[in-house]
């Protein structure tokens, strides 16, 4: 009876371990980490966020000016 338990015990540690493995891989669960970790980077301290979106915004309007004027 001892070696049923052992099986028991051993089949429930690998499911434990395949469910762990399964919510590290999972695209919407890492996603949604992602998206949690932006937050909560973005509620500390903004400023880097919109210094990057501002430098986004320069690129596009400089390209889309580059692209108009360009032509010439």
């Amino acid at each position: 009876m001892t070696e049923q338990r052992e099986i028991d015990r051993k089949r429930e540690e690998l499911r434990q371990h395949l469910n762990e493995i399964e919510d590290r891989v999972n695209p919407k669960k890492v996603a949604n980490r992602f998206v949690g970790r932006a937050q909560d980077s973005y509620n500390d301290d903004p400023t880097p966020w919109i210094a990057g979106a501002a430098g986004v915004a320069v690129l596009i309007v400089g390209g889309i000016a580059l692209a108009i004027f360009g032509r010439k």
